[in-house]
Order: C-alpha cells, then sequence, then structure tokens
C-alpha cells in the first residue's frame, strides 16, 4: 500500500474523529475569507459610487473664484474631436424649500445644465427629456429630505456673483435683497445614480442634495427662466452677457477615455482672454489691460508687465494705474483745519514719468488735480489737501485714513475732458453699483454715503464725465494707500504706437498659463478613483477584529487535531515498530492534517460568502454608525478568495504540526504500552521546574510594581491617564498569570496529609501546568480586551462644555448655503438681518469661518479625502479653546522657512483619514491656480474639527484673495437659549441657507463611528471568545482521557464516579474562575479613570451579561467534558499495568 492509500484509510476509518477537525478549519476559513469579502465589498461598492458620481466624465475644467464663457465649451468641442461630449454647467450653492411650506434644505449643490451635461449620465440615455423642460429636477436625496414629489412647486434661493469679490465694500449692496435671488418651478422629476443623481466633484459615499436647473431656455421671452439669467444677472448689469458658466464636464462616452492631456492641450488652444476676465481696451491714446474683477491679479500683473513681441529684443512699456474711491479731498487751511472738500471721488496713482498728464519729477507727496477740482477747491500749487479715504478692515468694516499731500500743477491741470472718452474712463475700471448708475443717488454701494453732501455741481460731474479720476498721485504712493489682497494695480497701459491691440492679447495669452488665469483642469476620473481607495481597508480592519476569532479557531483545530492523534498513539508505534522511519510516519499524520484543512477551508470558503453578507448586513444596520449609513454591494474578488483559502490551509496545517510534534518523539515501545494516555504535546511537571519558581515570583512582583506605579502616579485627568492606565492593567494580568503559574508549581509538589478534594483539584491542575496556564491565560486575556475595549466607549451624556473638550465650549455649530460678509457680533448684522431679535441674541457670540471647499477628511467619509476642506480662522478668536496633543492655534500664526501655510487638524483626522504625521505637507491650488503647501503643525484631541484643515485667515485671504464671506460658525449661547437662538437664526437667516446644531451633537456623531468599531471588536471578540470555551472543553476531555489509569485506581480503592465527576469539574472550574478573575480585575484597573469619572463610558449592563454567559458556557462545556469522559467505569484501563 502507498504512502498516500493509508492516509485515504485513515481518513475513513477515523472519519467521525475528524470531523471536529474540519470545523474547526472551516470555522478560521470562514473568517479570513469572510473578512476580506467584506472588504472587496467596500472597495467594489466605493469604485461604484465613484464612477456613479461622475458618470461618463473625464476631465473637467473649472474657474477657480470665477467664471467663463459658455462658448468656452463649443470652442474645446471643436479642438477635441467627434465623438467627445463637452458640457458647460453653472456650479453653485443654494437653498432650496417646497413652496407654502415650512419644508428647507440648506447647502443643496445646484447645477445649471443642459441636454450636453446629459450625455454624461452613467447610465446612458437616461435622461432624454430635459431639453424641453423649463422646470426643476432634484436627485433622490433632495427629494427625500424636501418629502417632495413631482409636481410640487419648489423655491430655489441661490446667490448672484459680482465682478468685484463682495469682501470690498466697492462690490455693491451686502444686503440680501442686493445678492440674493430666488425663483420657484415645478419640480419635473427626480433622478436616481443612474441619472448623475450622486453627481458631485468631492469623494464622498454620502450623495449631495441636488437640484438640476435648465442652463438657459430657447426663447428670449422666457430668458429669465434659465440659472444664467438668473445666476449672472447682476453681470449682465455691468457687461451686458449672461452666458457665462463655471464648470465643464468633458467626456468621451464608451470604453476609450479621454485622457487629460488631450483635454489639457485643447484647453491651452481654445481659451481666451476673456474667459477669464481680461480685457485689452481701446482708450485715447493707449491700450488697457483690464480685469472684470477691477483689481489686477498677481499672476496677471507680472504677465503684463513682462510682456514681449515674437522677434522684439526688449519688453514693451508699460505704465501701471491704481485708481480708487476716495471719500474726500479737502483744502487744508493755514489753522491745519479743512474746508468741506469734494465728496466721494476716484483718485488714480500712476507713474508720473511715463504719463504726459503728470509732470516727470511728481513726488510722493504730491498730487495733481484735474481743472474742475482745483477750481472747486480754489486752490494753488503748493497748497496743502487732505485726502479721506477708507481702507477695508476684517469682515467688511471700513477703517478711514487721512493723508495730507501738497498741490502740484494747479495752473496745468487736466480737464476731465482729457481724462475719459464718450463711453467710459481712461483710468477708472468699472465699479460694481457706481459705474453704471445714471445719477449719484443711484450709488449701489456700501460705502458710507451721505446724499446730503452732494451739491448740484457735483451730480452734473457725474453726468458729464462719471467716474473719471479728479485727482493723481505717484503709484508708489497710491499702492502703499490703497493696495489690497486682490492687488496693487487696476489696469495696465501700454501706447497704441507699441503695439496693435491683437498682438498684445496674444502676447498676454501666451504668457498667461490656463492655470494662472483662474483656470483649473482637473482629471475628474483618476481623482475619483483614487479617492475610492479608502484610508481603511475593511478587509485587513476585520481581520483584526475577528483576530480572536481565527485564534480560537486555530487553537481548536489544533486541540481536536492532537486530541485525535492521541488516540492513535498505538497506531503510531505500530508503524515505527515495522520500520517506518518517524519522518514517514509524520508525512502520513501531516498529510491527513493537509487534506482535512482543505475540506474544512473549502467548506469555510462557502461559509464565507454567508459569513461576509452578514457582516455587510450588520454594517449598514445595527453597524451603520461606521460606515455612515452607507449601504454595500456584495463583491467577491477571486484573488482575495485564493489568499484567504490558502491562508486558512496553512496556518490550520501548522496548528495541527505544532499541537502533534512531540508525538513521535516517544518510543515505539511507549506509543503502543501507553496508547492513549501518553500526551502528545504537554509534558509532566518536574522537580527542575521549581528552581524557576523563584524567578517568576521576582519578574511578577515587578510587574505588580510597576503597575501600582502608572496607577498612583498617573493624574486621572490627565492626558495619557486612559494610556497608562491600560498599560497599568496589562502589567497587571502579566503579574496576575506569572503568581497563577507559581501557585501551579508550588501545588505540583505539594506534600504532606492525605489530600483532600480541593487539594487534589490544585495538584491536577498543575500536573499539565503548561496547560493549564495557557487555558487560565486565553480566558484572562480574551476577558481583559473585551471588557478594556468596551470602556473606551464615547457616551454622549459625558461631552462637556468646558472650553478644552471636544466641542470646544460651543454650544452650536453651523454653515450657510451662502456666504455671511459682515461680522454678525457687530451692530451693522442687525441692520442687514433687520428680524434679528437683539434681547434673544444678547450674550451670544458668534466665531466665524472662511471655507474653502474640499473633501470631507472626518470618519464620516469611508472615501479618501485628497484635499480636505480648508477653514480660514482668527486664532485670537479661539486661543484656550480645545486640547492640543501638538501646538496650539497661535502656531498658525507662526512663520515657516520653506514657506508651507502651518494647519491645525484633528488627530483622528490626521491619522486615519490622511495617514499623515506632524510636519507632513498637503498640496493645494490658490486662486490663481498656483500650487502651495500646507503643513499639518497643531494636532487637537478628540475634537468636532475633525474632517478639514483649520488655517489663519489672513494667510487664507492671501491665498484665495477672490473667496468671500464666512460660511463656517461656531456660536457661544447662553445655556437657556440655545434651541431658541438656533430657531430664530435658522428663520432669520433662511435666505442665507443657515443650519445649525448643537456641537454635542455633531462630536457624538463623530464619537458614534469609533463606538461602533469598538462594538464590532467586543462582538467579534466575544465570539472568538465562546469559541475558546468550546476548546475549553477539549482541553479538559483530553487532560481527563490522559488521566484514565489514575481514575480508574481512585475508583478501585473506593472512589464512586460522582465523586470523580465532581474532582474533575472543579479543577477545570478553577482553571475558568481563575482566568476570567485575573482578565476582569485587569480591565478594571485598565478602565479607572472611566470608572471614576473621566471621559469614557463606564462598563454597563451588556459586560455583566457578557462575563455570566461566559462562566455559564465554561461550566457547561466542563460538565459535558466530564460526564461524557467519566460517565462509565475507568477501571478497565488498569489491564495494561
Amino acid at each position: 500500500m502507498t504512502l498516500f492509500g493509508i492516509v485515504i484509510c485513515n481518513l475513513r476509518y477515523y472519519w467521525r474523529q475528524h470531523i471536529g477537525v474540519v470545523i474547526g478549519a472551516a470555522l478560521c476559513s470562514m473568517v479570513l475569507v469572510g473578512a476580506l469579502m467584506v472588504g472587496d465589498s467596500v472597495k467594489a461598492t466605493l469604485k461604484r459610487l465613484a464612477d456613479e458620481r461622475i458618470g461618463q466624465a473625464d476631465v473637467a475644467l473649472l474657474a477657480t473664484d470665477g467664471f467663463f464663457r459658455e462658448q468656452l465649451a463649443e470652442d474645446m468641442a471643436e479642438h477635441l474631436g467627434s465623438g467627445v461630449v463637452v458640457a458647460p454647467v453653472a456650479l453653485t450653492q443654494g437653498n432650496v424649500s417646497v413652496l407654502n411650506s415650512d419644508r428647507n434644505v440648506a447647502n443643496v449643490q445646484v447645477l445649471g445644465v443642459d441636454e450636453r451635461f446629459w450625455k454624461l449620465t452613467p447610465q446612458l440615455g437616461a435622461v432624454t427629456d430635459f431639453g424641453n423642460s423649463r422646470d426643476f429636477f432634484v436627485n433622490e436625496h433632495l427629494a427625500r429630505r424636501l418629502e417632495a414629489k413631482v409636481g410640487d412647486k419648489l423655491r430655489l434661493t441661490i446667490e448672484m456673483p459680482s465682478l468685484l469679490p463682495r469682501d470690498d465694500v466697492l462690490s455693491g449692496k451686502s444686503n440680501d435683497d442686493d445678492i440674493v435671488d430666488t425663483y420657484a418651478k415645478p419640480l419635473a422629476r427626480i433622478v436616481g445614480p443612474e441619472a448623475f443623481g450622486r453627481f458631485g466633484l468631492q469623494g464622498n459615499q454620502r450623495e449631495p442634495p441636488t437640484i438640476f436647473v435648465p442652463l438657459k431656455v430657447s426663447s428670449k421671452n422666457e430668458r429669465s427662466e434659465g440659472l444664467q439669467s438668473q445666476m449672472f444677472k447682476f453681470l449682465e448689469e455691468e457687461t451686458g452677457e449672461v452666458e457665462y458658466a463655471n464648470l465643464l464636464l468633458m467626456g468621451r462616452p464608451g470604453d476609450e477615455k479621454l485622457s487629460f492631456k488631450q483635454a489639457e492641450s485643447a484647453l491651452e488652444k481654445a481659451w481666451t482672454l476673456a474667459d477669464a476676465g481680461i480685457s485689452v481696451e481701446q482708450l485715447e491714446a493707449h491700450w488697457s489691460i483690464r480685469s472684470q474683477q477691477v483689481f489686477l491679479g498677481d499672476s496677471l500683473r507680472r504677465a503684463g508687465e513682462s510682456l514681449r513681441l515674437p522677434g522684439a529684443e526688449s519688453l514693451l512699456k508699460t505704465t501701471g494705474v491704481l485708481t480708487y474711491f476716495v471719500d474726500t479731498i479737502s483744502k487744508v487751511r493755514a489753522d491745519q483745519d479743512t474746508t468741506a472738500g469734494i465728496p466721494y471721488s476716484m483718485v488714480a496713482a500712476a507713474d508720473a514719468k511715463q504719463t504726459a498728464l503728470l509732470p516727470n519729477d511728481l513726488q510722493d507727496h504730491e498730487i495733481v488735480l484735474n481743472k474742475w477740482a482745483v477750481d472747486d477747491l480754489n486752490v494753488s500749487s503748493g497748497d496743502s489737501v487732505s485726502l479721506k479715504y477708507y481702507v477695508l478692515d476684517e469682515r467688511r468694516q471700513l477703517v478711514a485714513k487721512t493723508e495730507t499731500m501738497t498741490v502740484r500743477w494747479a495752473k496745468q491741470a487736466p480737464t476731465p475732458e482729457d481724462l475719459h472718452d464718450l463711453n467710459s474712463s481712461d483710468w477708472t475700471p468699472m465699479f460694481p453699483g457706481l459705474s453704471k448708475a445714471e445719477k449719484i443717488a443711484k450709488w449701489e454701494t456700501d460705502i458710507p454715503f451721505d446724499e446730503a453732501r452732494f451739491e448740484e455741481e457735483d451730480d452734473l460731474y457725474w453726468e458729464d464725465h462719471r467716474d473719471s479720476p479728479k485727482a493723481f498721485i505717484t503709484l508708489r504712493k497710491g499702492q502703499d494707500m490703497w493696495e489690497n489682497r486682490w492687488g496693487s494695480l487696476t489696469g495696465l497701459r501700454i501706447s497704441k504706437d507699441d503695439a496693435s491691440q491683437a498682438k498684445i492679447e496674444e502676447a498676454l495669452r501666451q504668457k498667461l498659463s490656463p492655470g494662472e488665469a483662474g483656470l483649473l483642469i482637473r482629471s475628474l476620473r483618476q481623482d475619483a478613483f483614487e479617492a475610492a481607495e479608502s484610508p481603511i481597508d475593511f478587509g485587513q480592519l476585520f481581520l483584526g477584529f475577528s483576530f480572536f476569532v481565527i485564534v480560537a479557531a486555530l487553537a481548536l483545530t489544533g486541540m481536536l487535531f492532537a486530541f485525535v492523534m492521541e488516540q492513535r498513539n498505538r497506531q503510531a508505534g505500530l508503524l515505527l515498530a515495522v520500520g517506518l522511519p518517524s519522518k514517514m510516519v509524520r508525512r502520513i499524520f501531516l498529510t491527513e492534517g493537509l487534506l482535512l484543512s482543505l475540506a474544512g477551508a473549502l467548506a469555510g470558503t462557502f461559509l464565507a460568502i454567508y459569513y461576509g453578507s452578514t457582516i455587510l448586513g450588520l454594517l449598514t444596520g445595527e453597524w451603520s454608525g461606521a460606515v455612515s449609513g452607507a449601504t454595500f454591494d456584495f463583491s467577491a474578488n477571486p484573488v482575495s478568495i485564493a489568499t484567504g483559502f490558502l491562508s486558512a490551509v496553512t496556518i490550520s496545517l501548522l496548528a495541527m504540526w505544532w499541537s502533534t510534534r512531540r508525538q513521535l518523539q516517544a518510543e515505539p515501545k511507549e506509543l503502543l504500552s501507553m496508547g492513549e494516555n501518553l500526551s502528545a504535546t504537554a509534558p509532566l511537571a518536574t522537580p527542575s521546574g521549581q528552581r524557576f519558581g523563584k524567578t517568576t515570583i521576582i519578574l511578577a512582583l515587578v510587574l505588580l510594581l510597576a503597575s501600582f506605579g502608572m496607577t498612583f502616579a498617573t493624574d486621572l485627568s490627565g492626558p495619557f491617564a486612559s494610556m497608562l492606565f491600560f498599560g497599568a492593567g496589562w502589567c497587571l494580568l502579566a503579574a496576575g498569570l506569572l503568581f497563577f503559574k507559581v501557585r501551579l508549581l508550588k501545588a505540583a509538589f505539594e506534600s504532606g496529609a492525605f489530600p483532600n478534594a480541593a487539594t487534589l483539584s490544585r495538584r491536577n491542575a498543575a500536573r499539565r501546568s503548561g496547560r493549564s496556564l495557557v487555558t487560565a491565560g486565553a480566558m484572562a486575556a480574551g476577558a481583559f480586551l473585551v471588557v478594556g475595549t468596551g470602556a473606551f466607549r464615547k457616551d454622549a451624556s459625558t461631552i462637556s462644555g468646558e472650553p478644552t473638550s471636544g466641542t470646544g465650549g460651543f454650544d452650536l455649530i453651523g454653515e450657510t448655503a451662502l456666504p455671511i460678509y459682515d461680522d454678525l457680533n457687530g451692530e451693522k448684522s442687525f441692520e442687514l438681518f433687520e428680524g434679528l431679535d437683539r434681547a434673544l441674541l444678547e450674550g451670544t457670540k458668534f466665531v466665524q469661518l472662511r471655507v474653502r471647499e474640499g473633501d470631507d477628511a472626518s470618519c464620516l467619509n469611508l472615501n479618501k479625502a485628497l484635499r480636505p476642506r480648508l477653514y480660514g480662522v482668527k486664532p485670537s478668536e479661539l486661543a484656550g479653546l480645545f486640547s492640543f496633543a501638538e501646538g496650539d492655534w497661535s502656531t498658525l500664526e507662526e512663520p515657516t522657512s520653506d514657506g508651507s501655510i502651518p494647519a491645525v487638524v484633528d488627530q483622528n483626522t490626521m491619522m486615519w483619514a490622511l495617514k499623515k504625521g506632524v510636519g507632513d505637507l498637503i498640496e493645494y491650488r490658490d486662486g490663481e491656480g498656483k500650487s502651495f503647501q500646507v503643513k499639518l503643525s497643531a494636532v487637537a484631541k478628540g475634537s468636532m474639527l475633525q474632517g478639514a484643515l483649520y488655517v489663519d485667515e489672513q494667510r487664507f485671504k492671501r491665498k484665495f484673495p477672490k473667496q468671500g464671506g464666512y460660511r463656517g460658525f461656531f456660536l457661544n449661547v447662553p445655556a437657556d437659549k440655545v434651541q431658541s437662538v438656533a430657531d430664530h437664526l435658522t428663520d432669520q437667516l433662511v435666505n442665507h441657507g443657515m443650519e445649525l446644531r448643537p456641537a454635542k451633537e455633531r462630536l457624538a456623531e463623530l464619537q458614534e463611528v469609533e463606538n461602533t468599531y469598538i462594538s464590532i471588536f467586543q462582538a467579534l471578540g466575544g465570539l472568538g471568545l465562546l469559541f475558546g470555551t468550546a476548546g475549553l472543553a477539549v482541553v479538559v476531555a483530553r487532560n481527563l482521557l490522559e488521566r484514565s489509569r489514575e481514575f480508574g485506581l481512585m475508583e478501585a480503592v473506593g472512589y464512586s464516579l460522582a465523586t470523580l465527576r465532581q474532582l474533575a469539574s472543579a479543577e477545570h472550574r478553577g482553571l475558568a474562575f481563575w482566568g476570567l478573575g485575573i482578565g476582569v480585575v485587569s480591565a478594571t484597573l485598565g478602565i479607572a479613570p472611566m470608572l471614576l469619572g473621566a471621559a469614557g463610558q463606564k462598563p454597563g449592563v451588556g459586560f455583566i451579561w457578557l462575563l455570566a454567559s461566559l462562566l455559564l458556557l465554561c461550566v457547561f462545556w466542563i460538565w459535558l467534558a466530564v460526564t461524557l469522559v467519566l460517565r462509565k467505569s475507568q477501571m478497565s484501563s488498569l489491564r495494561d499495568e
């Protein structure tokens, strides 16, 4: 018979005994493969959601802080060729409500789209009826929140953009009537994921609430229905155009995708200066480079100042101009007092050496007035005049400043006619709300304005000369007075003699990159699928959570296999006795083990489908807090299945080898004579073991002293209390097990009077001291971890309102869909929002945050955050708030040697979502498309700051100068008015889409994710412990079978079977009780901060039930094993003596 034939015969004969081994291997395989299936399912679901989010779009073009011509879409499509769809989109945030109801949703994604957008849906042809619709579409998420159905009339509120960022008071009025537009239409359709219902630029498994609005309509008399006409209404008044967009989606529907390089190349060819809001305007004798956004950005200024025509050796000569609004120009009298002066004028700053209207040697302290101003003030050269002007401080607050200057060239002063043509001023850009006004009385600005100061000649000047400057100063002086974060020039003048308009436009376009012009191109598909690579590998996560289950299954497999092999000692002895080498016998037994492992792993692989599906179902239901309510599709990757299967076979076989490694070391004679009474794994205690007792006691005492040292030297409220107490618990656990080992060694060599039942139980447990110690240790470690980790659950009811707590002491946190530009703590807020209740808001303090949209990097988002959201904060307003593991809010104002911007980040966000450490850098693009780095410099602990990075507001404004207003809010509110204030602000700021929630609720939402992970670990750890108790039954049975001759002898001298069963039960119950007792006592020390009132949740009834269940199961398995083994007389075993 061949070796393999022997193996098959063995399997047939011992098939009943091998059932348990197969079950153990199957459990191991089920957990391993099932965990990997869970990971595959999460990955596959995130990739599907990413695909639904971007549809057929491959590349996106964004206007970082502005807008471009809609025509750019057609120009791009022409360069990209046939088969490519280029869809213009007007993207903004808004507020949507059901008309005549209180159902309202803020922070809604508003998409102005046309039929080109719907050609890129995930499922081609999912929407075919939008082109003729003038009504709204919404996605399923928004429909659920609004409880809306088709036919309901919806009201949409959006902000109308301005040419100049609304942080500047010159951008126009900041009250709702001037910046907010509201209109209503019926709901025509609710779109699902197949029709772009999940569309979004940020990676998140949660679909954003979205409303789809026609970009424009075909007939002129209904033009106001399109989003362009509503969103860009203000621009139409200034520029005469509304056909703008701020997002292009580009894709090639089908298998062949559009590459980033193809789109980038097409953009280089297609974009024009008009797409960046740049123009080269014709003046009397010059060309003027200007921006729709009034001030020239740094990139545009540098490009304009370094223009060179093709073939030219030198740069074009340019003259920078900065024109600013001045409150008063007044004459300074001899007594240093001032006259009433000229109100509300434009003053231009220019390089005098390159301006024919000005003296070449004009000094910084001198001013040239035009002829009208000279006559009105009655001044001469050498007289002093005072300029009173305002500069912008924080939150649209104006600071009045005064500059005294000396009049120059009074007799040669330029006339107003020299400064403008029939259409516009040569020197003044178009200021929103001012330049197009027919009369001074119709100015729309937030600059302090008093009509009573105007006289008839002021009105006449405006009618005749509009906003032509009434005075000139040097460019250096003007920039010193009026330079701001938007720029230091309002125009660049180039002589018509030097170049044509077309050549200047082409040279400027070549000098500027699209990114510097504010046109940022992104590989949408690459970003989407990169974000879908979750920072949390759920396969590895559930392998970790299932550690105890896997170990218990392996232990059970190894013990059951060893148990079977020990019962076959005589077979092993016979094979050795007839001459087979020990290696061949070992190969026979391990081949059996391999086949059993393969059978078990195969069965476990099929069971893994059910196990994985169950885990996914729990993640959708009971454990949904870990995944923020996401639902998952079951998916199994063949590679993962094969990996799990082979891993299960390998480790199961290793467990079998380890448990039987000593079996064939015995002589054939011993194996034949002792049979199943000869243990293969556990050596008996010997007198040589006594000498290790003193060493063990010393080591145990050291660990005990370390445990008490960490306990009494730790500040209960200190930052490392939980960590140190948990360490103390582990030391106590190890010390307890070492003392238990000493007890076993002592009991093994007790001598004296005839032993009673208790002494016999101790001696019998000490007979196999290693096996007893492992049994007790496994129970102790399992109880410690399950009880200890459960105490790290966060209890929402214990969240404090202290300034150093996770809420920073704030009562409410909020966000608006539309920015608020002014200080809500100031008096002006009651003027802007007339419905605010001054008495109710008394004692309420607002901390306002600037927001730069980005990815959610909190634990609520399963996707990888490529560019986390940025908040601009004022560090002084947050000083002393929240607890920090590294740095504090003052870190944000510290200079950095590498030019990066320091940021505050929450510890959980840094470690788990970003996978980074202190000092690491994250790349961003600023408002001009230039790259810059944000450094993780300060780390807040356990806070509601999760999900974003927080930088100094001043640095934020420098990087994103056109990002106006505040959309994030932290509120301190008197305790008795929290809900009233929240309801009141939500109602009064409804047009801005204000949403407020308790800060404690936000923190509890984040903590729920941690709590859910702990629950998962406890559940799977508890399952492992339950398997471990089943392993206890095997240990008991093996011990009893090994001692069958001992029991037979005791029975022969008068002990009854009932007494023997009692002795055996007491012996093994002692092991279980010792193990659980050591584990629970150690865990109690480890969770002392929670028990004594520090942060965390005290163990509740659930832990008591778990421990009680473990005790009962231990008692049951011991009873079952004892009953089965000692159910009949053991005297027959004495026959071989």
